[in-house]
């Protein structure tokens, strides 16, 4: 027999391989938001759902059987369903393919900026073999049953057009009869037939009608439908007119707008430290509004407002400042005896660095996750194997870890040993959070100090950021410097006074082994004032100075040890010439799909205890493990160029990951809200710093004030530069940490120029609920945090620095509300969804009483306010 008398005729099979994936596909749909649906009110509006689906197939169903008088026509309809069917079972198999992957479903609506990023296409096609699978399995289901589907449904349609039509063709004289009515000639028959029919149709219409939007609008998009979401491309473009708006009053009723120093400048006069001619990202101190209007034609930045529409510290209800506290006492003493000289920033961004890794260490969800999947015989080997893992994050954040054993770990095989005396080595933040779980969007916090914009992927980089860059900073601080001379001999920066270091300009250089084509970084980069890099491109061209000599080890590049020449260069330069360095590095290994260098022995830190595959885990803690290789090395060449005890090296995660030992329903950080993509590391290094253990729910926007804040404290400034930073300083939404975090402050009626309250203990345990103040008593403001989740546009956590409660806002209708309290379930492994915030808060409120109501209920008019705002800050409106 021939293999192609076993192939099905073309159109049922078409037809079959349609009904199949777009069935399979409205299943998957609603299985994920099962849960949260109620039940009596789900099968009420079931039919409702698979409408849409039913519609679809009826007209394909029609297209594939169409016949005309002229063949072109025929042939016309079959290419039409064909092609209908095809897509519907492609776009079910990427489905599928994703949510095999990752647990969650595709957002087509993001879909178009991936297909138009050739980078982007590398990460959908790393899915190809999920993708494979599931389009094989579909059409495997449709072969066996396209036969009687195809016969089924059109014998269903002819009994529905005999049933509407009946015999007309035998009664068309009655429309030319005016003494005979059409109701006269049905007979009984016919009206028992037609009744149920009106029946059924009159009640899917009343359902359609009166159901709730939130979610079954979303539950009822049918493939191929739904794909046009990828079209509906959104970009930015510069707001002509950014007028300040307020849309949560309650802010301003109760004294929110709170100064917290009075040391802010003035927004719209020019600044008397602002050269004549300023670096990019000084524009909103540069002059007058009505000024740069008629500068710049292309948009007017004010309303007929005095405020403007650029970020405004005065009138952010949301920004608390400890600048009015004191430095840690331990700080202030290492300042006095000028032992801390900073003439160096090394920036490090982990990617997916979770903190619970920063270092591995007994105590955490994650750790007991691990040691999950062993057998019990074999947990203490795995303790010890697990804790030695992360030796140069250890020795990093002071955080030692202890062994099966209970003894301190030993560190004596680790790539870097570190010199520091005990008690000192800088700070080190327990309990930081990411901005957003898109990398890219997470950097702008940590180098610009800005929120990111609450859209899908990097549309920031066609804007302008709200607040300068520390680049950008660095080429304020070089304006009037002499450019460095050549060295005639091999004189370390390090025999330098630091007199003579604060004269010298500074160099601002991005590095990493990846490409940064990805989602426009090239064009953020660029924006956020780098003029030196090292990405892949330099890597790969045959006019590099040290071409990469191994082999690409993921769809972005290349490992991080490939840059290790250029680092090395970097760092000689900066003790051998009179030049400042800021360097920043970000690594790429810990990203999907975490492969390490062919020559890197992986060690098994999981094993096959449990209901899911540990490889991906494995792999990414091998991962891990590399990257802290990494890092000591680039501690090693910071100590073997001699300028160690004068850099300040910030080690910071862009966000986490989770994976099925966190969450089993989603892994990955894509449209995932769970903790384990927010918990990250948060250093500040310096040998001559004491060692400061701060707990605090702070983020990547205190990096340039704490940056700022300690080149003035340890001066390592000259005068002119103190007095730019000193400036600079206030007007940044993060908090120093040089000084004690401050979770909430105390309302004051008169909160112009005074200085906040004192700052509570740093070592208050922040997980746990801050009482409130009495009623009597003034209202508490609290920090908020926000953070965006991958891939920005869609869903936003909320937290407060002093409550344990942490709302996931949806912000589009497709997705659901999601509590959780820190405190009592760290993990975030019970979770409250609903699709509304009443309904949440009916869930919730029996459970962990009436504040956490309040909390919500504020939560959500906090995010949705931020939302709106962010947009007006950046400038933001979608074309």
């Amino acid at each position: 027999m021939s293999i192609l008398a076993l192939l099905p005729p073309l159109p049922p099979f078409l037809f079959s391989a349609l009904v199949v994936s777009g069935l399979a596909s409205k299943a998957l749909h609603i299985a994920l938001h099962i849960r949260s649906l109620p039940f009596l009110y789900f099968v009420l509006y079931s039919p409702t759902l698979i409408l849409p689906d039913v519609l679809v197939i009826i007209c394909v169903r029609v297209l594939l059987r169409f016949h005309a008088p002229e063949g072109r026509w025929q042939w016309l309809s079959t290419a039409l369903g064909g092609a209908l069917s095809l897509i519907t079972w492609g776009a079910s198999s990427i489905q599928f393919g994703f949510f095999m992957q990752t647990g969650a479903e595709v957002a087509w609506a993001a879909g178009g900026s991936f297909l138009s990023d050739p980078a982007a296409m590398k990460i959908l096609l790393s899915g190809i073999s999920t993708v494979s699978a599931a389009a094989t399995v579909l059409g495997l289901v449709a072969w066996l049953i396209h036969s009687h589907v195809y016969n089924l449904t059109g014998l269903g349609l002819q009994a529905i057009r005999d049933l509407c039509v009946g015999s007309y063709r035998a009664r068309y004289t009655l429309i030319a009869s005016p003494k005979q009515s059409c109701m006269a000639s049905l007979d009984l028959r016919s009206l028992r037939r037609i009744i149920p029919a009106v029946a059924i149709t009159v009640s899917l219409v009343f359902l359609e009608i009166s159901r709730p939007s939130i979610p079954y609008d979303h539950l009822s998009g049918a493939l191929p439908l739904t794909l046009l979401e990828a079209f509906n491309k959104k970009t930015a473009t510069v707001e002509g007119c950014r007028e300040p708006v307020v849309p949560f009053p309650e802010l301003k009723s109760s004294h929110r707008l709170f100064q917290p120093d009075g040391a802010f400048v003035e927004q719209w006069s020019r600044a008397s430290w602002l050269p004549e001619n300023p670096p990019a990202g000084f524009s909103r101190w540069d002059t007058s509004p009505h000024d740069r209007a008629e500068k710049d034609n292309h948009f007017s930045f004010v309303c007929g407002s005095d405020e403007g529409g650029f970020f405004n510290p005065k009138s952010d209800p949301l920004k608390i400042s400890n600048l009015g506290g004191e430095i840690y006492e331990p700080l202030q003493k290492a300042f006095k005896e000028h032992s801390v000289e900073v003439n160096h920033v090394v920036l490090l961004t982990l990617e997916s660095g979770r903190k619970e890794l920063f270092p591995a260490q007994q105590g955490t969800p994650l750790f007991d996750g691990l040691l999950a999947s062993h057998k019990k015989q074999n947990v203490e080997e795995a303790i010890d194997r697990l804790v030695t893992m992360t030796p140069t994050a250890q020795q990093l954040t002071g955080e030692y870890a202890i062994d099966s054993k209970g003894n301190k770990v030993d560190l004596s095989n680790s790539t870097w040993e570190n010199p520091t005396p005990e008690g000192m080595g800088g700070l080190n933040v327990r309990g930081a959070m990411t901005g957003s779980s898109l990398t890219f969007k997470s950097i702008l916090g940590s180098h610009c100090g800005v929120h990111p914009l609450p859209v899908d992927l990097l549309e920031e980089s066609q804007l302008e950021i709200y607040q300068p860059c520390l680049p950008q900073i660095f080429d304020l601080f070089n304006m009037g410097k002499e450019q460095p001379e050549q060295p005639k001999g091999n004189h370390s920066q390090a025999a330098r006074s630091t007199s003579e270091a604060v004269k010298n300009p500074w160099k601002s250089v991005f590095m990493q082994s990846i490409t940064d084509d990805y989602d426009r970084q090239d064009v953020l980069n660029e924006n956020m004032g780098f003029t030196h890099k090292v990405v892949k491109s330099d890597l790969q061209s045959s006019h590099s100075k040290y071409k990469a000599k191994g082999k690409e080890i993921n769809y972005f590049g290349y490992a991080e040890t490939e840059l290790q020449p250029y680092v090395r260069d970097l760092f000689e330069e900066a003790a051998n010439n009179k030049t400042r360095m800021f360097l920043s590095h970000v690594t790429s290994t810990t990203h999907h799909p975490w492969s390490t260098p062919d020559d890197f022995k992986k060690e098994p830190y999981m094993s096959d205890q449990g209901s899911i595959n540990h490889d991906l885990m494995n792999n990414y803690l091998n991962a891990a493990r590399f990257v802290d290789i990494w890092l000591g090395d680039i501690m090693n060449m910071l100590q073997e160029t001699g300028i160690s005890n004068e850099t300040l090296v910030v080690v910071v995660g862009d966000h986490g990951q989770a994976f099925g030992e966190d969450n089993k329903d989603m892994t990955g950080t894509y449209e995932n809200g769970h903790i384990s993509n927010f918990r990250v590391p948060l250093v500040f290094h310096h040998p001559q710093m004491p060692r400061v253990d701060i707990t605090a729910n702070a983020t990547a926007l205190s990096i340039i004030p704490t940056i700022l804040d300690l080149l003035v404290e340890s001066n390592s400034l000259d005068e002119r530069d103190s007095e730019i930073a000193s400036a600079l300083l206030p007007e940044y939404q993060g908090q120093s940490l040089l000084r004690p975090f401050l979770s909430t402050v105390e309302e004051s009626p008169h909160h112009g120029n005074h200085p906040p309250p004192p700052p509570p203990p740093p070592e208050r345990d922040v997980s746990q609920p801050e009482a409130r103040s009495h009623p009597d008593g003034p209202p508490k403001r609290s920090v908020w945090n926000m953070g965006l989740i991958n891939a920005g546009g869609s869903m936003l956590s909320v937290t407060t620095a002093g409550m344990p409660y942490r709302l996931i806002l949806p912000l589009k209708e497709e997705f659901e509300y999601t509590f959780t309290h820190l405190g009592e379930d760290p993990g975030e492994t019970h979770l409250t969804k609903a699709w509304t915030l009443p309904e949440l808060i009916k869930e919730v409120k029996p459970k962990h009483g009436e504040e956490t109501a309040i909390w919500l209920e504020d939560a959500e008019k906090v995010g949705k306010w931020w939302v709106t705002e962010q947009k007006r800050i950046w400038g933001y409106r979608e074309a």
